[in-house]
């Protein structure tokens, strides 16, 4: 296989499997199923968009692949795990669909025997499909992952995460300039909306403290995709059991404390609705943030 890179290979290997003018129900009455062909221009341009995204979070989490024969099922299955809290359950479905397709394509051109369609589509977490977010990172484990990683762009993410609630995207996208002395500051993120994180209690202060005038750019200067590998691998290098090894966990932690703190003063309603707000969700999100809120809502 010629040295390109993976966008090439799989936009070669779905080229060779689509033909104009193919009759998908002529190919069914002869018996003739479950193969590399692409029917339609539809299927062709959603095969291309997938080879892409999926070509481009390979080149970053998985530097070291350059032809798509080597890419394992682990590979595709880790892709579908980093897409389940921006997904829906449908969409994780048809990218399984999809993986399984775009394998009978890389197979044909290729003459190779990739398992693409070995992995297991996850569970969506996107407004509550999934379990994933009834699963909080505990402080002991908070503790151990940041004391084992080198990684230090994880480390700061997971500390961001844990003490302030942003998404692993949001870590991948802050700005040292963003950072203030009494909270974060969280420019165009989900659904293109801004939020201002306030630093409430003595910890929170210590942590901006340690963020405050070291340099000036990203943060975390990754794609949000490498954050969320990298921990996965620290969970399963330090025997940490986390359902698809969700970075959302950190979140519901921070939502979790944060609830806490807000009922000493505050009613239940008002104390979900400043979390929710906090989380960049808006307020009165009540039953939305009962999905993040890990302990009893009294």
């Amino acid at each position: 296989m010629a040295r390109r890179n993976l966008k090439y290979q799989f936009l070669q290997a779905i080229i060779n499997s689509f033909k104009e003018n193919m009759d998908k129900h002529a190919d069914k009455a002869n018996g003739i199923r479950n193969t590399d062909k692409i029917y339609s221009y539809s299927s062709r341009s959603n095969l291309l968009d997938l080879s892409a995204n999926f070509a481009n979070y390979m080149r970053e989490v998985y530097p070291e692949v350059h032809k798509v024969s080597d890419i394992q099922a682990e590979h595709v299955q880790c892709f579908l795990n980093s897409k389940t809290e921006i997904c829906s359950q449908l969409s994780l479905n048809q990218y399984g669909a999809m993986f399984r397709k775009l394998e009978k394509c890389v197979n044909a051109k290729y003459h190779c025997d990739v398992k693409y369609g070995c992995a297991v589509v996850p569970a969506s977490s996107k407004n509550g499909g999934g379990k994933i977010r009834n699963v909080m990172l505990s402080q002991n484990d908070f503790k151990i992952l940041i004391k084992s990683t080198s990684n230090q762009n994880l480390k700061k993410a997971l500390t961001l995460s844990y003490y302030f609630g942003l998404r692993a995207a949001e870590c991948a996208k802050l700005k040292y300039e963003d950072i203030k002395n009494n909270g974060i500051f969280i420019i165009d993120s989900k659904g293109k909306r801004s939020r201002f994180i306030p630093a409430e209690s003595e910890k929170q202060k210590q942590i901006l403290m340690q963020f405050m005038e070291k340099e000036r750019g990203r943060v975390c200067p990754v794609q949000h995709q490498s954050l969320e590998q990298a921990f996965r691998r620290e969970l399963k290098k330090n025997g940490i059991a986390i359902q698809n090894g969700a970075f959302h966990t950190c979140r519901k932690a921070y939502a979790t404390r944060k609830y806490k703190e807000y009922r000493e003063n505050s009613s239940i309603k008002e104390s979900l609705s400043k979390v929710s707000v906090n989380l960049g969700h808006g307020a009165n999100r009540f039953e939305l943030m009962k999905e993040y809120i890990c302990t009893a809502l009294v």
